[in-house]
């Protein structure tokens, strides 16, 4: 059967929907009662025990064992109450600004402050002004494309930013549904015109779903605001679009894979539908997503360093790989109890499914491969080798955002350690320091060019090609870079150990094909550029660079372009390979520099024409090899293959056990 294909399979709406059955009141209801959730104010939802059937009760609990779990995760989550006071007294000072907001004063802050303070049970009288300024920022024009959507911003004064609904509604909608007793009769008002507006915004909004986190919001706030104020036919497309999240996820992976902030995003969406929405086909999607995100965290979390380690899809932290998934890890108990100092805490709050003990203790395994899919095209796939010491990944594609990470290496140290990385860089600016504007937001991007890469374990290649699109008119440089921590035990070029000095930059040349390596502890890092390509045509030169910075970073940098020369394309196509090889349970400098030895006279083959490249690296458990021609859309061949398949591990793609109902994968022999 085709990798593809054999993903492709019903969703769980169009057999868990003869379950449900309506009660008088429009209330889905479960064949063995109707849903108890103690978190929601609504009495419609709590079950009854004498409406129970057994015969079907224990026929779920059969088919549906991946998530009836116990909870039994590492730590209890702090009491939403005590949080919220905390979050509240945070909070002071932007409530201060609300008389006179601020031009940076954004439409989802608003919203979450009201809901902090709703959980709180503190300053209903707060609420009517918060609502007011909503409404300022609120596009109620029925001729305007942004009908029902918000300013990101108060500066922007348009709508700028079409996600700013699907971020304020998290809150609009637990307003409503939690808390509407709480609010005053004229801030009420306010909020169920705001939230009236806000349903248009949400529908108009139409995400593809593989933009998984805003996917996920979208649906998760059409199903909650429609359940809270009546509207089921907004619920029915909440709960339509969330399953099209659900079948693209089944065929495809995880789009938006393994990044430290939006995945926490994507937690934080789902757990709010699993705790909240009202019919069991929406509430068994969420908790199984749910179990399949986190799984994949803990496949690809590397304890000695405490993060989510391996190539990343979207980040905002190059250095350290760090974002708004430790709200979640902290709450979880896989972090240290987090500071009540992030407002969207609020929403990883609401969560009643948490990840069992189980999960987390995949993360002990070593060597473990982890592979996935993130795409339907065949070379949208991730690799990530993990040893106790370093892992090593990269991806078959670029994600195409500018932010992502297509080829890693992490090795044990502090949480906010260097991790080692490659970078396009266009801006003089390869650790992500310095911001630009992305309409409301500011970002650190870097180039989007032609990438692809093959992995088999602990040996990675990685083709980068810049094509005349690559190269924006404002670009001052042109450099590959791979950063690497300066605070290894030591640095090799060759056979030769380097030292940097602290006081000042320091730049040494490394010929072509020459090892570069550091050795960490029992982890061995060694990379090689076979082949490189400047602007001119001719070989693009390499350097081991400390440029002062005060981040810790060392890279080597494949410099297309010279000194002080502003890059324009002149009908080369410039690039680079790498070729990155790790290893583990390294004890001496000698036992090092033999490792380094055996990767050094390994053979490099490469073939290079001006619109065409085809390499083969000797790796020590097989080749590792690609191909690749003009117009760089696409590799040609990869080897080895990338997986097809949801998540790999060792083989054994347990993504799609979890996505698929136990009684469908059975009877699925191929």
């Amino acid at each position: 059967m085709d990798p593809v294909n054999c993903l492709r399979s019903p969703s769980l709406m169009d057999w868990i929907a003869p379950l449900e059955k309506k009660t008088a009141h429009g209330t889905p209801k479960t064949a063995f009662g109707e849903f108890a959730n103690p978190s929601s104010a609504d009495p419609d939802r709590q079950i009854s025990a004498s409406k129970k059937r057994p015969g079907i009760f224990w026929l779920l609990c059969l088919c549906f064992v991946s998530w009836l779990q116990p909870l039994g995760h590492l730590a209890a989550a702090p009491i939403l109450p005590e949080m919220a006071d905390s979050l509240a007294a945070h909070e002071e000072g932007f409530w201060r600004s609300c008389a006179k907001p601020a031009d940076s004063v954004t439409s989802r802050q608003l919203f979450a402050y009201a809901l902090v303070l709703c959980e709180a049970r503190q300053h209903p009288d707060r609420l009517d002004r918060l609502f007011a300024l909503a409404e300022q920022m609120q596009d109620r024009d029925p001729q305007s494309r942004g009908y029902g959507n918000f300013w990101w911003a108060m500066r922007d004064k348009k709508v700028m930013d079409y996600n700013a609904v699907d971020f304020s509604m998290r809150g609009g909608a637990l307003l409503w549904l939690k808390h509407r007793d709480f609010i005053p009769a004229p801030a009420r008002q306010r909020l169920e015109k705001l939230l009236e507006f806000s349903i248009q915004g949400c529908l108009r909004h139409k995400v593809q779903p593989a933009y998984s986190n805003i996917a996920i919001m979208n649906a998760g706030d059409l199903i909650l605001l429609g359940e809270a104020m009546g509207r089921t036919n907004v619920a029915t497309d909440g709960y339509t679009r969330l399953d099209q999240v659900f079948r693209y996820t089944q065929a495809a992976g995880i789009h938006e894979f393994d990044s430290p902030t939006y995945t926490g995003v994507d937690l934080d969406g789902l757990g709010m539908i699993e705790a909240f929405c009202r019919r069991d086909a929406g509430r068994i999607q969420a908790r199984l997503l749910l179990e399949l995100f986190w799984t994949d965290i803990a496949l690809n979390w590397f304890p000695p360093a405490q993060k989510l380690a391996g190539a990343h899809s979207r980040t905002y932290d190059f250095l350290h790989g760090l974002g708004e998934l430790d709200r979640q890890l902290a709450l979880n108990g896989w972090l240290a109890a987090p500071a009540a100092t992030d407002i969207d805490t609020i929403y990883s709050l609401q969560a009643n499914w948490h990840p069992p003990q189980k999960n987390h203790e995949l993360s002990n395994q070593f060597p473990r491969l982890v592979r996935q899919s993130w795409g339907n095209d065949w070379w949208q796939s991730r690799t990530h080798f993990l040893l106790p010491d370093i892992t090593l990944s990269s991806t078959a594609s670029s994600y195409g955002g500018r932010m992502d990470m297509p080829l890693t290496v992490d090795v044990p140290g502090d949480r906010k350690s260097v991790r080692g990385y490659f970078v396009a860089d266009g801006r003089d600016d390869p650790y992500g320091g310095e911001k630009i504007a992305d309409g409301s937001h500011q970002k650190a991007f870097h180039l989007n060019p032609f990438w692809t890469a093959a992995q088999r374990n602990g040996d990675a290649a990685g083709l980068v090609i810049y094509r005349p699109k690559d190269i924006p008119a404002e670009a001052t440089t042109l450099v590959s870079d791979f950063v690497m921590p300066l605070d290894a035990d030591s640095f090799w070029i060759g056979e030769r150990r380097v030292e940097f000095p602290k006081d000042q930059p320091c730049r040494l040349p490394v010929k072509p094909g020459e090892v570069v390596a550091f050795r960490k502890g029992g982890a061995a890092f060694a990379l090689r550029v076979p082949w490189s390509r400047g602007l001119d045509g001719k070989r693009a030169p390499s350097d081991l660079i400390y440029d002062g910075n005060s981040m810790g970073a060392v890279r080597l940098a494949v410099e297309h372009v010279g000194p002080g020369q502003k890059p324009e394309f002149s009908g080369n196509y410039p690039g680079a390979a790498f070729w990155l090889r790790a290893g583990n349970g390294i004890k001496t400098d000698e036992e090092f520099l033999q490792w380094v030895r055996r990767f050094a006279s390994a053979d490099a083959s490469v073939e290079a024409k001006p619109d065409g490249i085809q390499l083969k690296m000797a790796g020590l458990d097989g080749p590792v090899a690609m191909m690749a021609s003009a117009p760089w859309s696409a590799p040609k061949l990869l080897e080895p293959m990338p997986t097809r398949c949801v998540l790999e591990l060792n083989g054994e793609d347990i993504g799609r056990k979890i996505l698929l109902p136990k009684s469908q994968f059975e009877h699925d022999t191929n």
